[in-house]
């Protein structure tokens, strides 16, 4: 696991990421479900998966998988 401390650097992308993700997904900043989509992006960073595309890729193919199990 990526246990360091996150730098600005990767705290600036992973709020390009959150921002682009929210944006896709319509969740508002502030909302519960931006909130959920921070912590699965900062658990994957510190999982290791520290690139930005891969990050996006990753998280919408979550989000396709729900929409398909869940409607």
């Amino acid at each position: 696991m990526h246990t360091q401390i996150l730098e600005s650097s990767d705290l600036e992308m992973l709020t390009r990421v959150l921002h682009h993700l929210c944006k896709q997904e319509g969740h508002r900043l502030d909302s519960d479900d931006a909130q959920n989509v921070a912590a699965k992006l900062v658990y994957l960073f510190q999982s290791g998966m520290v690139d930005e595309f891969d990050l996006m890729d990753t998280m919408a193919a979550r989000s396709r998988e729900n929409l398909r199990r869940f409607g």
